[in-house]
């Protein structure tokens, strides 16, 4: 009964967190529940000035700020070192980025576009992956106890008319998940993946109000997540609630179904 929490809860006080993507939408809802619950959270982004200025009541004790690119290997090594550095370890990552182009036919789909897709999605949660495990395995734990949060979609779930290389990227996000979570236990980090569905966030924005409300009706409560209810999810997953879960698939969509 080695490394288990004395009383698991769903707190993350404590706890040093990197969220990637998280300037706005979802990875900033998850910034600040965590913050809320006690945790340190290290935030990167392409463009953080959105973050600063709503975390502005926050010093560098409890939240820390360096731009990055999940896709450039280098800096986002940069960002989980200096998450380190700044906290003195990292228990959790929670690999947020992404990215989507809508709606778009495949035959009207670029290769360029498909690329760009799978390079941050695919590309950048491996990346970030890696750069974050190995900062968990140089912090004071040496991994124990720590957690990775992918995150995949309810697009993974089934094909996606329209969406071929979003729907294609989500379901290999899927798969990295499993696979961290088979490597990465023999240092006692944990993997998992949430599948979110439609969110009220800026990328749904960019759908037509008639898709809107079609994918809505799509799930059983016929309205999309307010980005909390999604990032409640990423909570349980970081803390000790979930001490004994790891290679799992949460569906945080509401039942969505295609048809």
């Amino acid at each position: 009964m080695t490394n288990v929490p004395a009383t698991p809860t769903g707190s993350v006080a404590g706890k040093v967190v990197l969220i990637t993507g998280s300037n706005r939408g979802i990875g900033l809802a998850a910034v600040k529940l965590f913050l809320t619950n006690g945790a340190q959270v290290f935030l990167t982004d392409l463009n953080l000035s959105n973050a600063r200025e709503q975390l502005s009541s926050h010093d560098a004790t409890s939240v820390g700020f360096l731009e990055g690119d999940v896709t450039d290997e280098a800096s986002i090594t940069t960002v989980c070192e200096a998450a380190v550095a700044q906290f003195g370890r990292l228990d959790g990552a929670v690999l947020n980025a992404g990215l989507s182009f809508g709606v778009k036919p495949w035959l009207e789909t670029t290769v360029e576009q498909i690329d760009r897709l799978h390079s941050v999605n695919v590309r950048g949660s491996f990346a970030t992956a890696k750069a974050a495990v190995k900062s968990m395995i140089a912090s004071p734990s040496g991994g124990k106890g720590c957690s990775i949060v992918f995150v995949s979609s309810v697009a993974a779930t089934y094909g996606e008319v329209g969406m071929a290389g979003y729907t294609a990227s989500k379901w290999a996000v899927r798969g990295l998940s499993l696979t961290a979570s088979q490597e990465f236990a023999q240092y006692g980090i944990r993997a998992n993946c949430i599948q979110p569905g439609a969110t009220n966030t800026e990328m749904f924005a960019t759908f037509t109000p008639e898709t809107q409300a079609h994918i809505c009706d799509t799930n059983v409560l016929k309205r999309p997540a307010d980005p909390t209810e999604i990032a409640q999810a990423m909570l349980w997953f970081i803390s000790d609630a979930s001490s004994f879960v790891s290679g799992s698939t949460l569906a945080v969509h509401a039942g969505q179904t295609p048809t």
